[in-house]
Order: structure tokens, then C-alpha cells, then sequence
């Protein structure tokens, strides 16, 4: 998905850029907005040289959206049925599936944050700025 926003700051070749939400997003709600903010920054790999204060065309990147929805909503489920499994064939015990539970998603998000920071530094899931706009463009 290609947005027009604002750089806030740069460092290096990482840029923040600020995107202002557009009408019909509000209708959507499948993107990163927030149901009540007005805009949000993004990280963008700053290729073209932008410094603060230009405006730029950025390429939204959608291909982590559902590795993130996998990691963050199936693998939870996936580890409740583990622990199950374990409260009831290993220990025998039913009691103890809750506290296994929350014991391995607590593991579980510690790895995720993790894997987290990993992905922020693979180009792959990282948007970056593709063009400065000129003068004429931005009217």
C-alpha cells in the first residue's frame, strides 16, 4: 500500500514518518490506525535521503500482517492445548492447567518480543520511503 506522510525524524538510514489517516479508513479498520488517532508514525528505511520535515511517498509493507496474527492470536490457543495435554496426561491433574497455561504464553510473549525485535531489522517486513515529493507535487 503506497501513503503520503511527513518525516518526523531520522537516524541512520531509519526514518519516522507521520501518516495522516484518510477518510476512508475509518470504514476500514483493517490497518494500523488506532480507532481514535489522526495519524501514525512509521518506521521506513530511508533509501532516498528524506530529512525531517519532507514529505514522502512510502510503501506500506502488508506481509507481516498475518505471520503477526499467527504469532499473536494462534499460538496462545495452540499452547492452552498443550497445556492441557500436559495437566491431564502427564501430571494427572486438572487443577494445574491454568497455572501451566498462563506459565507457557507468559514464556511464549518473553519469546515473541524476542522474534519481534529480529523481524524490525529484516527488510522484508519493514516499509520504506520510495520518493521525496516536490514542491509541485505536494499542492
Amino acid at each position: 500500500m503506497i501513503e503520503i506522510g511527513e518525516v518526523k525524524e531520522t537516524k541512520g538510514n531509519i526514518a519516522t514518518v507521520i501518516v495522516n489517516k484518510k477518510d476512508e479508513c475509518s470504514k476500514c479498520g483493517l490497518c494500523a490506525f488506532p480507532k481514535n488517532a489522526s495519524s501514525i508514525e512509521i518506521r521506513c528505511y530511508n533509501e532516498v535521503d528524506a530529512k525531517k520535515g519532507d514529505l514522502v511517498e512510502i510503501e506500506k509493507k502488508e506481509s507481516g500482517k498475518l505471520l503477526g496474527a499467527l504469532l499473536v492470536f494462534l499460538v496462545p490457543l495452540l499452547l492452552i492445548g498443550v497445556a492441557v495435554l500436559i495437566g491431564l496426561l502427564a501430571i494427572g491433574n486438572e487443577l494445574f492447567i491454568p497455572l501451566i497455561a498462563v506459565g507457557l504464553i507468559v514464556i511464549w510473549f518473553v519469546v515473541l518480543g524476542l522474534i519481534d525485535k529480529k523481524l524490525k531489522t529484516l527488510k522484508s517486513f519493514t516499509s520504506k520511503i520510495l520518493s521525496i515529493k516536490t514542491k509541485a507535487e505536494q499542492n
